[in-house]
């Protein structure tokens, strides 16, 4: 039995996605399928990883995916038009099979066959726990500051104020971080930083 472990807040999405995976696998490898909800514990030990990305967590550290102990599949769940594919990939997810959500069933069936043949018929070593030489992208301490008064609501005259810089320095370091992620909007950038404060508990990024 395939052991599926699936991180995605869109419970209809989750579902369709179950059927599309059960289908796949008792199809194509006349394999049974167990899925669960991701976590720390099950990520570990899962065959295949089902997890949504919001924009720019594509250059960016995968806590709980780098300490994956047996080869498997790793789906990443993304929106919009922009490919999260880069030439540096973290190493925690340098495998990954990228889906758009609102990609044809047949592209994104062939994807997932092609991924799975990959692999788990051609296994290669784990190379995540290597986080020395992983070229996955971070936050200056600046940049963290500023993120953390950009999550809390304030805008750059206010960030400015409370830090005592210029206003052009606070601007000047939000347009580093969506270059630096690849971001559109403020409303990605947004979106990044909560998934990034939610999902590197670690680094304690931006508590006080």
């Amino acid at each position: 039995m395939l052991n599926i472990a699936i991180d995605d807040k869109d419970a209809l999405y989750r579902n369709g996605m179950e059927i599309f995976l059960e289908e796949i696998f008792l199809e194509e490898q006349k394999e049974s399928v167990q899925f669960n909800c991701l976590t720390k514990t099950n990520a570990i030990q899962a065959d295949i990883i089902v997890k949504s990305f919001v924009a720019g967590a594509e250059y960016i550290c995968q806590p709980m995916l780098k300490y994956r102990s047996k080869p498997g599949m790793i789906i990443g769940i993304y929106s919009g038009d922009k490919s999260p594919y880069h030439e540096k990939l973290p190493l925690c997810i340098k495998n990954i099979v990228f889906v758009n959500r609102s990609e044809p069933l047949y592209t994104a069936r062939k994807q997932v066959v092609q991924g799975w043949k990959d692999n788990i018929e051609n296994p290669e070593l784990l190379p995540c726990k290597k986080c020395l030489k992983c070229k996955y992208r971070t936050l200056t301490p600046q940049q963290m500051t500023i993120a953390k008064y950009l999550l809390r609501g304030n805008d750059i005259i206010d960030i400015a104020h409370l830090l005592g810089i210029h206003v052009k320095t606070v601007s000047a370091h939000k347009r580093l971080m969506m270059s630096k992620f690849n971001l559109s909007s403020d409303c990605d950038l947004l979106h990044f930083l909560n998934n990034l404060e939610k999902h590197s508990p670690p680094i304690h990024l931006f508590m006080d």
